[in-house]
């Protein structure tokens, strides 16, 4: 073989190698990332890839064609359809993605290195204009060990310093629903306003130890303890001021904590729970089954099942299960219905068995114990200190007007702001239909008007002090 030839086959060689190089090209509607994975170059494709991680689909082989500065593919078994072109620097492609549930979608499939996490605009960038620190502690009581981010205001010596407490559910430390951040958002807020934040992964979440499942609300009010006696003996930390701001099930768990801990200074409830157990249940069933615009019947009367379910297991002891009894009386309430009731609310045909598996589990843990038997009038009354309860009025999991007016009611501090927002849901988004699947679709993370109100006040009564 002469040099000639030689060089001619190396060509050939590299450009083989080059076209098998694997390229990630990914966009992002609302919380689901679209990613197709592969080489554009040759005219048509059939070897390239297709996921999206947030319905769990990965590697859905497309046929996908690509003509001078258009790009198109598609899948017709799983009904994937994308037509684009690329920009003008080739390192995205503009287009319309389809499928089912992600109808004309206008997205823009950016060219990765490997694959990114879901973003929103309101996720902060690097470089931050405060100080972030990673770390773990032990909690001298609980003996666990605790992961936690500490965000500082940059070049402050004195500082505001809230611990942020998440709700229902085992969550990360950034308090991340959907691909969302809450937490995140809500410490950059603060930080760049000139307070300081601690937020730490639940148990059994991210570098925290211990059993999330056999956990209850109490116990995760005594996490918080370990995490302000942590502070208190950092001498490199500000904790003369130290304020706990808790979401949802953290309105219960910031009530608690504040009303035994004398080194709480400032305490503020974010949809948080201020009911007792049993009220909350009824009012969150029948907001959620109203959202699904059942008929107010059927809502009335698969109120009337739950609540007998609920009152089982309130009076249930703690070391008994209450499968047994709730069977009798669901068969009880059954015997009493026609028919057509039972269709609509869907404990026809065997699934009251499906209902009965899934409650009983639940109602079985101790956690929902501990939750069904609380009573805010064992707590709020106690506490002194400045408090700001804050709604959202589309909120269907934590109704406003009730759960504002028991605050009012029990709270004696002589320091209330009680805020109801217009438009906002649970997690303190400006909402259309306000519903729960809703809230996915919703790229804004936490309403500016919220995190605005949050810092003035923060700052407000740090200067009163």
């Amino acid at each position: 073989m002469n040099n000639y030839k030689f060089l001619i086959v190396i060509t050939v060689f590299l450009s083989c190698q080059l076209g098998f190089s694997q390229t990630i090209w990914q966009g992002q509607y609302h919380s689901n990332r679209i990613i197709l994975s592969g080489d554009l170059i040759t005219d048509q494709l059939d070897s390239l890839k297709l996921s999206i991680p947030e319905y769990g689909m990965n590697d859905v082989k497309v046929l996908t064609k690509v003509k001078a500065d258009s790009v198109s593919f598609d899948n017709k078994m799983y009904g994937y359809t994308f037509k684009g072109k690329f920009n003008k620097e080739k390192n995205g492609i503009e287009g319309v993605f389809n499928y089912y549930t992600i109808p004309n979608a206008s997205i823009v499939l950016k060219k990765e290195k490997e694959i990114q996490p879901l973003y929103f605009s309101q996720h902060p960038k690097k470089p931050y204009s405060y100080e972030v620190k990673d770390f773990t502690f032990f909690g001298k009581n609980t003996q666990l060990s605790y992961g936690a981010t500490l965000t500082l205001p940059q070049n402050k010596k004195k500082y505001p310093l809230a611990i942020l407490i998440s709700g229902t559910g085992q969550h990360d430390r950034n308090y991340t629903y959907n691909g969302r951040e809450f937490f995140t958002v809500l410490a950059d807020y603060l930080a760049r306003n000139g307070i300081a934040s601690l937020r730490v992964d639940d148990r059994g979440r991210g570098q925290t130890t211990g059993d999330f499942e056999t956990a209850t609300t109490g116990d995760f009010a005594d996490d918080v303890e370990e995490q302000i006696a942590y502070l208190k003996s950092q001498k490199n930390i500000d904790a003369s001021y130290v304020g706990l701001i808790g979401h949802s099930e953290g309105g219960m768990i910031v009530s608690i904590v504040s009303s035994r801990n004398k080194d709480v200074k400032f305490m503020i409830s974010l949809s948080g729970v201020g009911v007792s157990g049993l009220e909350i249940l009824n009012l969150q069933n029948t907001a959620i089954l109203k959202s699904y615009n059942f008929s107010d019947k059927v809502v009335a009367k698969q109120m009337e099942m739950y609540n007998e379910m609920f009152k089982v297991v309130y009076n249930t002891k703690d070391e008994e299960s209450a499968k047994p009894e709730l069977e009798v009386k669901l068969k009880e309430w059954m015997q009493k219905q026609d028919t057509l009731t039972l269709k609509e609310v869907q404990l026809f045909d065997g699934r009251d068995q499906t209902f009965l598996y899934r409650y009983g589990k639940d109602a079985d843990r101790k956690w929902y114990r501990f939750n069904i038997h609380y009573k805010p009038e064992d707590y709020l009354p106690k506490i002194t200190i400045p408090v700001f309860v804050a709604n959202g009025d589309k909120d269907i999991q934590v109704p406003a007007v009730e759960n504002s007016n028991s605050f009012k009611k029990f709270l004696k501090t002589k320091d209330l702001t009680t805020k109801i927002y217009p438009n906002l849901n649970h997690m303190y988004q400006h909402c259309k239909e306000c519903t729960q699947k809703e809230s996915k679709e919703l790229d804004e993370v936490f309403s500016i008007e919220v995190l605005c109100d949050l810092s003035k006040w923060i700052q407000l009564h740090y200067r009163k002090r």
